[in-house]
């Protein structure tokens, strides 16, 4: 164990938002000789710039002009969790697409949670010629667990700064809806063939396109069965002759570096995997807006965050980092990618995109989350992002044997998770100034400080106070704050399930008719169950 694995009480994974995986693979029969591709060294691709649609200094204003009866449609779509495409009209400034179409977007077990819709727009559905400023689709995303609006678009920026993994382009922009503004969304570009052309140009844009590594996308009928081979292969020698196995790795340290808590690396769910007609397999990132500060900043990148239950144990990533070649060509990307986590760059964009967006959030009629949610969140992302890049600097040293102390604290950098700060180690006291004084993966984890995390759902207020307290102490707690303990209602088992699992085994809730104590655990509320003396963080509705 290279570091103490207690990671802040946000770590938390987008669990519910994962499809459950594709079933068995089969194994190639004996018979057939393994596939080799050719290996070509240096950069994989050479991409071409973003369309204008993506500008980040802009913020684009997309219309829609639907029909009564296909609105309607569309929101029986929403809530028999359909994806069918519907007719629209597309406006952008004195652009017009007559023949769109709209259909909605995202997981409909999880993402389709509150009043706001996501979409893609199509320009191909009724042409399949039909482009929008060399664009297929447009894809605009509003997670209702995303306040901050940053994350996908800084995750994609840091992800585009390099030339090994292939990224999307990525801004924000508003929709209006019949002459009404519906709402801000991450504008991020589709991937698709134009996609594929954009970034390996069109000699190269012919193979096929696997979403989870077993939904084909793109050119389906091109397809070689490299994915197969590589969902059901186990040895580092079968997985090498399947693809390019440094982007690989390049791509799984990028996911780590972001603390990507949906993707591949965890859990085994939003990637693609593309079998390049010269290179082989390469990976994909995808779906970002799990990133940051969800994940504790001292998650492990190889043995995750505690009790991931097998999250982190992808089979394929475990055999490559763990052999004696590929492994130190692991820490290698680890350490590249990390350089792009540079908290001057990334502190940089966060800031200067907040101030682009945040009169539009205030001004966004079906925002899932109310302002002091966004910016309490976006502290914690801010406060995230240069913790993890000197953790990993920590991390990354240690698994390379370099047991020293840099900052001279007492601490050497295999349990000082910033060695590069003598006043951050495991015997310092932990202060009130949002940082990790004590190196513990808690930021001001003493009860002298705040410990309740806002949150929003349909126009109430919930705290998610972290520190433990007794049941007399928690309903103090919510009453000093201006609310009760929270009761067990329906819907929010949804909220309570992210925002609290799996990091704390019980949290206390209101005990209901059933009794007085009551307590949410995991995925189910109990009552008259738990000793009302024991300490537990706590909900509290205001």
């Amino acid at each position: 164990m290279l570091h103490p694995r207690r990671s802040s009480l946000w770590a938390l994974p987008l669990i519910l938002a994962c499809d459950p995986g594709p079933g068995p693979t089969p194994v190639a029969p004996e018979e057939e000789p393994p596939r080799v591709v050719e290996q070509v060294p240096g950069g994989l691709f050479v991409a071409e710039p973003c369309a204008d649609l993506y500008d980040p200094d802009v913020v684009p204003v997309f219309e829609l002009d639907i029909q009564p009866e296909d609105w309607a449609a569309i929101e029986a779509d929403y809530a028999a969790g359909r994806k069918d495409y519907h007719p629209a009209v597309f406006r952008y400034g004195d652009e017009v697409v007559e023949d769109a179409q709209v259909r909605l977007k995202g997981n409909p077990s999880f993402s389709w949670f509150t009043e706001k819709m996501q979409f893609v727009i199509a320009f191909n559905e009724v042409n399949p010629d039909g482009r929008f400023h060399g664009q297929r689709k447009l894809a605009l995303d509003a997670s209702w667990y995303e306040p901050t609006f940053l994350r996908d678009r800084v995750a994609w920026s840091i992800i585009r700064r390099q030339d090994v993994v292939p990224g999307a382009c990525a801004n924000s922009a508003q929709l209006v809806i019949n002459g009404e503004l519906y709402g801000l969304y991450t504008n991020i570009e589709f991937l698709d063939r134009e996609w594929l052309e954009r970034v390996f140009g069109d000699h190269h844009a012919t193979g096929t396109l696997w979403k989870y590594g077993y939904d084909a996308v793109s050119n389906a009928e091109a397809a070689l069965g490299l994915n197969d081979d590589f969902l059901g292969a186990y040895s580092p020698d079968e997985l090498a002759a399947l693809g390019e196995v440094e982007e690989w790795l390049a791509a799984w340290a990028l996911e780590i570096v972001v603390g990507s808590d949906d993707g591949y690396w965890c859990c085994n769910h939003n990637f693609y995997l593309y079998e390049h007609p010269a290179r082989g397999l390469l990976f994909v990132p995808w779906d970002l807006d799990g990133s940051f500060d969800l994940q504790g900043y001292t998650t492990d990148p190889i043995e995750g965050y505690p009790n991931n239950l097998g999250l982190f144990e992808q089979r394929q990533f475990l055999r490559l980092v763990e052999d004696p070649v590929w492994g130190p060509k692991f820490l290698d990307a680890l350490e590249d990618a990390n350089t792009l986590l540079d908290p001057e760059i990334v502190l940089g964009e966060i800031d200067a995109w907040q101030a682009q967006l945040l009169p539009l959030i205030e001004a966004d009629p079906t925002r899932s989350t109310g302002v002091k949610e966004h910016l309490e969140t976006v502290e914690r992302m801010r406060a995230w992002v240069p913790a993890r890049h000197e953790f990993l600097k920590s991390w990354i040293a240690c698994a390379r044997g370099e047991d020293t102390d840099a900052d001279g604290d007492g601490a050497t950098v295999c349990v000082d998770p910033h060695d590069g700060d003598p006043a951050i180690h495991p015997a310092a006291a932990e202060v009130c100034d949002g940082v990790d004084n004590d190196a513990d993966g808690w930021v001001d984890d003493h009860p002298d400080c705040e410990d309740c995390q806002t949150h929003e759902l349909d126009g109430e207020v919930f705290l998610f106070c972290r520190w433990p307290r007794d049941n007399d102490a928690a309903q103090d707690n919510c009453a000093e704050s201006g609310g009760a303990l929270s009761g067990p209602q329906g819907a929010e088992a949804t909220l309570y399930f992210f925002y609290t699992w799996p990091v704390q085994e019980h949290w206390w809730i209101s005990g209901g008719s059933g009794g007085r104590c009551g307590t949410w655990n995991e995925r189910s509320f109990t009552t008259s169950s738990d000793d009302c003396a024991v300490e537990h963080p706590s909900v509290c509705r205001l």
